[in-house]
C-alpha cells in the first residue's frame, strides 16, 4: 500500500476531552482518536525531545539525560503503583520476551556486521576496554528512550486506531528527529526505529528493544561516527580538545 503520509495536526474534539488525528491515506483520511492523557504524554515525549537537542547543543547532555531517566521513571512508578498492568502496557512485560529478544538480537546482529564494516574499511574498528561503560550503562537510556517512543507513541497511535503503515512511519520519525543535527546518525536511528516500532507492535514488548538501543548506539557511535562516547560522557574528550588547542 502506497503511504502518503502529507499532514499530521491534532483537532480538539468538542467535548475537549479528545483529539482526532487525521492522516491521509491513498488519498483516503485516516481518521482515529486519542484520549487526553495520550495527547498530554505524546506531548510531553515530544517536549522531551526537543530538550535533549537543546541540551546537546549546549553541550549539557550528561546533566539532561539523567534528568529524564529520573524524570520519566517517577511518572512510569507513580503510575504502575496505582494502575494494575500499566508496566505490561508499556512493554514492561515478559509476555513474547523470547520471541521479541530472539528477533531483536537477529536485526541487532545484521546492524553491528554492517557497522563493522564500515569501520573496518574506515580504519575507526576497534574494541577497546573504553566500550564495557557505554556498553552498561547506555541500556539504561536507551530503554528510556524506547518507552517514551514505543509506550507513549506507537502505543497511543496503535490504540487509537491508526493501521500499522502510518504508525511505524511517525514512530520512525519521531525516534530519528531527536538525534539531529547529525544526518549519519539521525538517518541510522530512522531506520531503526521503523524496524523497532515493526517489533513492538507485534511483540509489545520494550526491553529487548531497549537493550539493542544501548548496544547498538554504542557500537554506531565507535565504528561509524569514530567517537569515542565513554570519553564524551565523562569529559576527557573536552579536556584533550583544550589541551591540543593550548599546544
Amino acid at each position: 500500500m502506497r503511504l502518503v503520509l502529507a499532514v499530521l495536526f491534532l483537532v480538539p474534539s468538542v467535548t475537549a476531552q479528545s483529539a482526532r488525528v487525521v492522516i491521509p491515506l491513498d488519498g483516503r483520511p485516516v481518521r482515529a482518536s486519542l484520549d487526553a492523557r495520550a495527547v498530554a504524554e505524546i506531548g510531553a515525549v515530544v517536549l522531551t525531545g526537543v530538550g535533549h537537542l537543546a541540551a546537546s547543543r549546549a553541550g549539557v547532555s550528561t546533566l539532561y539525560v539523567p534528568v529524564v531517566v529520573v524524570g520519566w521513571g517517577g511518572y512510569v512508578g507513580a503510575r504502575a503503583a496505582t494502575e494494575p498492568g500499566f508496566l505490561a502496557e508499556l512493554g514492561l512485560t515478559g509476555e513474547h520476551l523470547g520471541r521479541a529478544t530472539r528477533d531483536t538480537a537477529l536485526l541487532s546482529a545484521g546492524a553491528a556486521l554492517a557497522m563493522g564494516a564500515y569501520g573496518l574499511a574506515n580504519g575507526s574498528l576497534r574494541a577497546e576496554p573504553s566500550l564495557i561503560p557505554p556498553l552498561l550503562l547506555y541500556p539504561v537510556w536507551g530503554l528510556t528512550q524506547q518507552l517514551l517512543v514505543q509506550g507513549f507513541v506507537t502505543r497511543h497511535l496503535d490504540a487509537a486506531g491508526l493501521p500499522a503503515v502510518a504508525v511505524v512511519p511517525v514512530s520512525a520519525a519521531t525516534f530519528g528527529s531527536v538525534h539531529l543535527p547529525n544526518l549519519p546518525l539521525a538517518a541510522a536511528t530512522t531506520a531503526l526505529g521503523g524496524a523497532f516500532a515493526g517489533l513492538y507492535l507485534r511483540d509489545q514488548n520494550v526491553w529487548p528493544l531497549g537493550v539493542a538501543h544501548g548496544a547498538l548506539g554504542t557500537l554506531f557511535y565507535v565504528w561509524v561516527l569514530d567517537r569515542d562516547p565513554w570519553a564524551e560522557f565523562t569529559g576527557r574528550a573536552a579536556d584533550s580538545a583544550s589541551a591540543a588547542r593550548a599546544e
